[in-house]
């Protein structure tokens, strides 16, 4: 009996040791399974990865400008490799060197069209890169170019204006401080800017090309153009700033002599600016005692208010704020010379001298007589209430 038991107690002590034998041996791990993707399978270059360089270049040879920009969005990789084939001396010489100077005619409106699109595909290219470094990499494929015949800058304000066409403010004036940076574009204005009009006329058509062509001239709005216009006059003082917009717009002739406006454009130029700056005009020369020529200024805007359509009430209102400016009444007497400058313009017009068989000259006269009558009916009717 007690060796049954011990059979059964060593059988029992065998099978607990080769349970927990069992238990301590590692099973081997189950594969897991995942899902890939067709992107996931080949790298993102695709079936371009084994495919030489030179004969990527003859595919890309093969491709429109615009066809390559969206060609080279679909991967970094790809990115890389076409920003590899336009940095090639050889791509740079067959699309932007040849004609980008001095195109014919018939290439200008085409060119203008390439080089929208050149810039589609910088834009497309460097859209990971920095903004300095998106412009480094731009302005090196370019040369500069300051001859006065030459039609380059066109060619690269349309570029430049397609690359950063929906920039903000602040990356647009990077932009401005890095090309002020890359063309010493303030020490050249600076230089100019010092000196007399007209005495370095070479480089003041230098500057007036590149701030024309590559700045001004292709913006497609009016907020556009003021943002790179404010850029331009805001280094300098004001009479800089005049000087400078005499650079930029003025006439291009050196044998041309700034000439004294006729007062009719002064004082639409006056009207076209606003009431605001109109009345600083006129009150500084008020204060300074220039009441004869207030007087003419202030006929001719009423005469302009007449010949454009403007209502003769915001000239009387003109007239009323100027009054403010004297503190006395015995000063505000002295305005009386507008209606003595009315009466010496219509004498003059009356003159033997005048011949009304020409009809402009008595159309004229004829204007002048009703923006007199306007302006006298609205001033009366104005201190009749």
């Amino acid at each position: 009996m007690i060796k049954v038991r011990k059979t059964t107690n060593n059988a029992r002590k065998c099978s607990w040791t080769r349970k927990s034998h069992h238990l301590k041996t590692p099973q081997r791990p189950r594969p897991v399974r995942t899902v890939m993707t067709r992107s996931q399978c080949t790298s993102a270059a695709g079936f371009f990865n084994g495919l030489p360089a030179e004969v990527f270049h003859m595919i890309l040879d093969q491709m429109s400008v615009v066809d390559i920009s969206v060609f080279s969005m679909v991967s970094k990789e790809l990115t890389s490799c076409v920003v590899s084939y336009i940095s090639s001396q050889a791509w740079r010489n067959k699309t932007i060197i040849q004609s980008f100077h001095n195109p014919t005619l018939l290439e200008q409106r085409s060119t203008l069209e390439h080089y929208r699109h050149l810039g589609l595909l910088f834009k497309r290219c460097t859209l990971l890169l920095p903004t300095k470094d998106r412009l480094k990499f731009i302005f090196s494929k370019f040369s500069q170019c300051f001859t006065p015949d030459c039609t380059g800058f066109s060619r690269y304000g349309v570029l430049l204006q397609t690359l950063i066409a929906g920039w903000d403010e602040l990356e647009c004036h990077r932009v401005f401080c890095f090309l002020c940076e890359q063309t010493n574009l303030l020490l050249k204005t600076e230089a100019l800017l010092t000196t007399k009009p007209g005495l370095k006329r070479y480089q003041e058509l230098q500057l007036r090309l590149f701030c024309r062509k590559v700045l001004l001239d292709p913006c497609q709005n009016q907020p556009d153009g003021q943002f790179w216009l404010v850029q331009l006059l805001k280094p300098w003082p004001l009479v800089s700033q005049a000087h400078l917009l005499f650079i930029l717009f003025g006439p291009l002739l050196h044998e041309v002599i700034p000439q004294p406006w006729y007062l009719e454009n002064v004082a639409r130029l006056l009207v076209l600016c606003g009431s605001s700056l109109c009345y600083t005009f006129l009150a500084s020369k008020a204060l300074n005692g220039r009441l004869d020529e207030i007087s003419r200024v202030i006929i001719h805007i009423i005469l302009v208010c007449e010949k454009d359509g403007y209502h003769m009430s915001w000239a009387v209102k003109l007239v009323q704020q100027i009054c403010k400016v004297f503190s006395t009444a015995p000063e505000r007497k002295k305005l009386q010379h507008v209606l003595k400058a009315f009466k010496n313009v219509n004498n003059n017009s009356l003159s033997p001298g005048n011949n009304f068989e020409d009809r402009e000259t008595f159309q004229t006269f004829c204007i002048l007589l009703d923006s007199s009558a306007r302006f006298h009916t609205k001033l009366l009717h104005m201190f009749l209430k």
